[in-house]
């Protein structure tokens, strides 16, 4: 019963480690089709190309922001005046150990037109993006211990792209948010077993004299069978 319940435990505990994602856009290439990092010929058409679905300007997680051009520049965003794009990840919990944030963005060419300034929950992040124009690049960020311990402290991660000091004209498709928690291994107890002595030379003598007394006594008692006296 003790190895069926030592089993069971195993079942439970040792398995992979599971996931959650979140995800804010959809991830239909910029409502243009456009493929995942790649160069493209679609320009915008217009410097104020919205590709957003109905679903994403109805959200107020931030997904009003992405699918299009130039996402928060003035006087060429869809979106006025705004200089600051906020992404807002909600109902995390607090058990966040690992975590990786991945965006798929196009055009960036930060040397050329000033970066933006990104940060995760008010935390610093280099977003000095150089991939090129015309060209779409998924960027992957593991979450800091910083980051991880201000999404447990909050239960969310918000992020914010401030292009106050850029005049790039870029686009963002979708921001996916992925926890990795890995389940408790179950490790078997340690057993300790204490060392045997090893005999001293005098006690293997007195081993071996004692056997040799017991080996003449017993055949100095040993009568041969079929013999009278």
């Amino acid at each position: 019963m003790r190895i069926v319940s030592i089993l069971a435990l195993l079942a439970l505990t040792s398995g992979s480690a599971t996931a959650a994602v979140y995800q804010i856009g959809d991830n239909d290439g910029y409502g243009a089709g456009i493929c995942d990092n790649c160069s493209h010929t679609f320009d915008g058409f217009t410097a104020d190309y919205d590709g957003r679905s109905a679903a994403e300007k109805l959200a107020t997680d931030g997904a009003q922001y992405t699918d299009t051009y130039s996402t928060t520049q003035p006087g060429y965003s869809p979106h006025g005046l705004e200089t600051v794009a906020t992404f807002h990840f909600s109902g995390l919990g607090t058990h966040w150990t690992f975590g990786k944030l991945e965006i798929d963005v196009a055009d960036f060419q930060a040397s050329e037109f000033g970066a933006v300034a990104a940060a995760f929950n008010g935390i610093s992040q280099d977003f000095a993006f150089n991939d090129g124009y015309t060209k779409t690049a998924i960027h992957s960020f593991v979450l800091s211990d910083a980051v991880l311990n201000s999404i447990n402290a909050t239960g969310e991660l918000i992020v914010t792209i401030d292009r106050n000091n850029s005049s790039d004209f870029y686009g963002i498709d979708y921001l996916r948010l992925t926890d990795f928690t890995e389940p408790a291994m179950f490790m078997p107890p340690i057993t300790h077993t204490a060392a045997l002595p090893v005999p001293e030379p005098e006690t293997y003598l007195m081993l071996l004299a004692g056997l040799a007394l017991l080996s003449f006594a017993y055949r100095r008692n040993l009568k041969p069978i079929g013999l009278t006296a």
